[in-house]
């Protein structure tokens, strides 16, 4: 089943990739996909996950689309996530939620925590699948010595093929994302 939304906002993504350029996050053409990574450099289990971040990267460029990591902690600076960037290996397009449009959006709780879009022949993006990025961890601190399931993975080869995704979400696991105080 595919999900449609629309994010009544204006959200500008600045790369973190060294370059000043601004691309609107959730605009495509159609076929496109999209692959929003919520994530923060200081979530031991999103940084366990990096060479499977890294694999989805290179799974969704080869497709033609891209992957951006949506950072969680509203005060992150781009100096710390270049400093996380240099330290894993790790160089994706990013962009810090500062506001958690995103995360209330798609209702994130943890990180880290996947979203597949496919844009549709409208160019309106269509939410393939959210959730759990493999079954790495079952719950915090109970870890495999590797994945067997590769749910973002599969999401994403499904979404350009144009299979469905069943199911469409999975629960996550991992560190809990700090709500706004207002």
């Amino acid at each position: 089943m595919v999900r449609t939304f629309f994010l009544g906002i204006a959200v500008l993504l600045s790369g973190c990739q060294h370059d000043s350029s601004q691309h609107q996050l959730l605009d495509g053409e159609a076929g496109e996909l999209s692959v929003l990574l919520f994530t923060s450099t200081d979530c031991p289990i999103a940084n366990a996950l990096v060479p499977e971040f890294k694999r989805l990267q290179t799974e969704v460029e080869e497709h033609g689309g891209s992957l951006t990591c949506v950072h969680t902690w509203q005060t992150r600076t781009t100096d710390e996530i270049e400093k996380h960037e240099v330290e894993y290996g790790f160089y994706p397009e990013s962009f810090v939620d500062t506001k958690h449009e995103l995360v209330n959006h798609f209702n994130v709780t943890v990180t880290p925590e996947v979203v597949v879009m496919l844009f549709d022949e409208h160019a309106s993006p269509q939410l393939m699948y959210q959730g759990k990025i493999n079954n790495l961890f079952d719950s915090p601190g109970n870890r495999r010595d590797r994945a067997t399931e590769h749910y973002a993975e599969d999401a994403i080869r499904n979404a350009m093929n144009g299979i469905s995704i069943s199911p469409d979400y999975r629960k996550p696991v991992g560190c809990i994302i700090e709500q706004m105080n207002d």
